[in-house]
């Protein structure tokens, strides 16, 4: 558990030369080595004894200048200064070196006005946790500061907030950066560290524009406070990034261990950090960093040499920045973050990207990504090959050019709806979602999406208001809000193909009513992996539980909802019935649809129900002896209450039974999206209206199904082989259909 500690710290080894300049934030010395945010001390003695955190002020802060002579001082400025921003102190950092502190310098009194001391950035006062906006100048941003996602840096229990300091110079290009920095003294309980961190995000994301994405950069203990922060307060937190998670040291050897070394005599202490050296990282990485790998070869063992002589002092260093009586509360709040966590892991909603080093030999990583990938419901795994615990100070790791491998690095959130406010993540509830990016959508495909899609090869096609059909989605208008209202075929299998296109081709989000039983999965309330993992799939893709309320919700905010009136019993169609609809008597979506003016595009869609041979439909398999009667008493009881009562035929509520069938040769899946129907407030007034416009919407579906049944009997490429070996001498093109 202590060892977690030096651990944290073993990724701010190699720290190495800062240079700072002034900010513009009004009069003060030419160069400005670093200011700092202090909390107001008379709050002090409230922290941890009332639950509630330390509010931030701006108060003076230490400083250090350089005069144009290259002489150094240190000082403290006489009152406040005006900024920009006075919860965020400023570290600015040298163009063109590693920006890293000199973790020997007692001070900066007689030194190169190129090396500041550790205690000259978070000071030795015992104050409450501040924020640093590290500022390298020289890198060319990719966009203005306020125009680039929020990142916040939770550092390790060394609690610098300069731990991550090697990938500051790609950072600050893409993100406006900031980092907690917890002074070795403080005593903040993890609760209120929590507390901190919010009160800091909803600052910060309620002056900011709501499209803005907001990242939380956990590296081993900040990782714990990045998971209790998302999951307290799922609006302020869109992406987490976590690097080598502390959330496995639970299950390592250093619980039962670390409450040694806090007690080690004192002149054994400092030899801690040596011992443990090999642990905490990859000495060989650790020093090739900033190595011209161009360079002649001596000019690099020179550097390589100089980066292996300069581990040792700063080893030594660690046990400064962690003396005994600091290391124990460490490893408290470490203890605590997990107990809080544990329990909350699997309700956090956030994207993840949890990066893990496969050589980290301190905490077992490499089970621990596995571990938080099936816990969390939108998680990425990336395992780094021969990567230690401090994976993120050694050469070679560009960690924005990480997340944008994943497709995790976005500048704007592009929503489902327009965004008046920040609101909560809103995966499975009735408010505007994120729309996956390229790279989820091609993960998503590749998860076995792909496969499938060379097996059916599906084809698109839409019609405009004047009744030309199109191949694609062309026609398909850009009204908002917007009903999608089609036919259910068996199993419901063509589902994926109709959100993914619509999401890929026309920015569209098709937000689903989905059946409870979905959502159950989605919250973890199932033991089932593959029912689980259907449950992420429809909530990451907009779905929310079917009902009045959440579709009243979605047309109101103008989204584009996505609507099958047949339910259940629709997708467990029995033997003879392919194609058929079953839809309610009563034209409720349509009231709904006119109350916002919203405009319906009926669509159809046909192949499914042609590649499976029904066995056993839901009848039969209700009239098996025993089973049945316990199937029909488990689905009745799962009936969404959305659907009673809405039909003359109560065979029609929904049912869930599955039928029992086999597949047969994949036939090619079709597509239709019908001409638009639009509707207005005054239908709503009218019921003669909205039953006229229900049976519109039913008959063109009808239609679509019809158009599609009898065109597809002019594609060459219909049946699966013929089409299969077009599409696989073209090198996976696809294979051409009917032209409309």
């Amino acid at each position: 558990m202590t060892a977690l500690c030096w651990s944290c710290l073993g990724s701010f080894m190699f720290l190495g030369n800062v240079r700072v300049q002034s900010l513009a934030y009004g009069r003060r010395p030419s160069s400005v080595l670093c200011t700092s945010v202090r909390p107001d001390k008379t709050k002090q003695a409230a922290r941890g004894t009332n639950g509630v955190a330390p509010k931030l002020a701006a108060e003076p802060g230490i400083f250090s200048t350089v005069d144009d002579a290259g002489s150094a001082s240190i000082g403290r400025y006489p009152k406040s200064l005006a900024r920009p921003d006075q919860y965020v102190a400023q570290t600015v950092l040298a163009p063109g070196s590693v920006p890293i502190l000199d973790l020997n310098a007692e001070t900066l009194s007689g030194r190169s006005a190129n090396r500041v001391a550790l205690r000259d950035i978070i000071g030795e006062d015992g104050g409450p946790p501040r924020f640093i906006s590290p500022f390298v100048p020289g890198r060319v941003l990719r966009a203005p500061r306020a125009e680039l996602p929020l990142m916040v840096y939770l550092p390790g229990i060394d609690g610098t907030g300069l731990a991550a300091s090697r990938q500051f110079p790609y950072l600050v290009e893409a993100f406006d950066l900031r980092a907690l920095s917890v002074p070795g003294h403080d005593r903040t309980p993890f609760p209120d560290l929590v507390r901190l961190i919010i009160d800091y995000l909803a600052t910060e994301v309620g002056a900011a524009e709501p499209e803005r994405p907001v990242y939380l950069l956990g590296e081993s203990f900040g990782a714990v406070l990045a998971l209790a922060v998302a999951a307290q307060r799922p609006d302020l937190v869109d992406r987490l990034v976590l690097v080598n998670p502390a959330t496995a040291f639970q299950r390592s050897i250093w619980p039962r261990l670390g409450s040694l070394l806090p007690q080690v005599p004192k002149e054994l202490y400092s030899t801690i950090p040596i011992a443990l050296a090999p642990v905490l990282g990859n000495p060989i990485l650790l020093a090739a960093f900033g190595v011209d790998m161009s360079a002649p070869l001596p000019q690099q063992a020179a550097a390589f040499g100089e980066g292996l002589a300069a581990l040792l002092p700063q080893l030594q260093a660690l046990t400064e920045i962690l003396p005994p009586p600091t290391l124990a509360w460490k490893l408290q709040l470490l203890e605590a973050g997990n107990k809080q966590i544990e329990d909350q892991i699997k309700t956090v909603q956030a994207r993840v990207l949890v990066l893990t080093g496969d050589g980290d030999w301190l905490i077992p990583s490499r089970e621990e990504g596995p571990r938080l990938q099936k816990l969390l419901p939108r998680c990425v795994l990336r395992v780094m090959r021969g990567r230690s615990h401090a994976l993120l100070q050694e050469a070679g790791i560009n960690l924005v050019a990480l997340l944008e491998e994943e497709g995790f690095y976005v500048r704007r959130r592009i929503m489902s709806a327009p965004l008046a406010r920040r609101g909560r993540t809103s995966f499975g509830a009735a408010a505007p979602i994120e729309l996956p990016t390229p790279r989820e959508l091609r993960r998503f495909a590749e998860g076995g999406q792909d496969i499938f899609r060379r097996l059916v090869s599906p084809v698109f096609f839409s019609t405009a208001a004047d009744g030309t059909v199109q191949r694609g989605l062309g026609a398909i208008p850009d009204a908002r809000p917007m009903l999608f209202v089609g036919n259910h075929q068996t199993y419901a299998l063509d589902i994926g193909f109709l959100v993914e296109t619509l999401v890929k081709e026309r920015g569209i989000m098709p937000r689903g009513l989905a059946h409870p039983a979905i959502f159950g999965a989605a919250n973890g309330n199932t033991r089932d992996e593959s029912t689980q993992g259907l449950g992420n799939f429809m909530t990451t893709f907009g779905a929310v539980p079917v009902g009045s309320r959440n579709f009243f919700r979605l047309l109101q905010q103008r989204e584009a909802v996505l609507l099958f009136p047949g339910g259940v019993r629709e997708a467990y169609k029995g033997k003879g019935e392919d194609y058929r609809l079953f839809w309610p008597d009563r034209a409720e979506f349509v009231r709904m649809a006119a109350r916002y003016g919203a405009t319906i595009v009926p669509f159809a869609s046909v192949g499914c129900e042609d590649s499976v041979n029904m066995i056993l439909d839901p009848q039969q398999v209700r009239s098996l002896p025993i089973i049945g009667n316990m199937l029909e008493t488990r689905a009745r009881d799962s009936i969404p209450q959305a659907r009673r009562g809405v039909a003359e035929n109560k065979e029609l509520e929904d049912l869930f039974i599955q039928p029992f069938s086999l597949p047969s040769t994949p036939q090619r899946f079709y597509f239709q999206f019908r001409a638009p129907i639009s509707t207005s407030p005054a239908d709503l007034e009218d019921r003669s209206s909205c039953d006229t416009i229900y049976r519109q919407v039913k008959a063109e579906v009808e239609a679509g199904i019809a158009y599609l049944l009898e065109q597809r009997k002019r594609d060459p490429y219909r049946d699966f082989l013929p089409r299969v070996a077009y599409e696989a001498s073209w090198g996976g093109r696809q294979a051409p259909t009917f032209d409309p």
